[in-house]
């Protein structure tokens, strides 16, 4: 696999990412819609219903991204339960576990795979993804003790 097509592959993945997140911000403002996004807060009380030929439920807004990192523990478990609340904290948990284990990597592993060998290096976007494993890698060098030691620490953190 070439460099250029992983580059490639992360932008078409970030774009759709936007568009999801765009169709969630329009979708959610349908008064249809209403049922699904607030279903226990509508039956606890009951929320004004707003024009339907509003212009803003066509313009998607990212205020709901606000909102729901500003959101407490206690009210998340007052609103959706205590599922809830463990599946935020599972996620939060897998969120710091992986920017550890790719800080250590993008900083340390890839550059020492990538340079593990004397070989002459093309352009990078010309590449293919075997200069970043770690065959790259002499057995028995300096490169390699400092590859284990940067596993050992993923492992130890983790």
């Amino acid at each position: 696999m070439k460099i250029s097509a992983l580059l490639t592959s992360a932008g078409i993945n970030t774009g759709l990412c936007v568009l999801l997140f765009s169709l969630y911000s329009i979708l959610r403002k349908y008064p249809g819609n209403v049922n699904v996004y607030f279903g226990r807060r509508l039956a606890q009380e009951h929320i004004k219903h707003s024009d339907p030929f509003c212009f803003d439920r066509f313009v998607p807004s990212p205020s709901w991204i606000v909102k729901a990192w500003e959101t407490s523990e206690e009210e998340i478990l007052a609103i959706a339960g205590l599922d809830a609340v463990v599946f935020l904290r599972i996620i939060v948990f897998s969120i710091r576990i992986f920017s550890i284990a790719a800080t250590i990597c993008i900083l340390l592993v890839l550059p020492l795979n990538y340079y593990g060998q004397e070989m002459h290096h093309k352009q990078i976007p010309s590449e293919s993804l075997d200069v970043f494993t770690i065959g790259n890698v002499k057995e028995g060098s300096k490169w390699y003790d400092l590859q284990f030691s940067c596993g050992t620490v993923i492992q130890v953190k983790n």
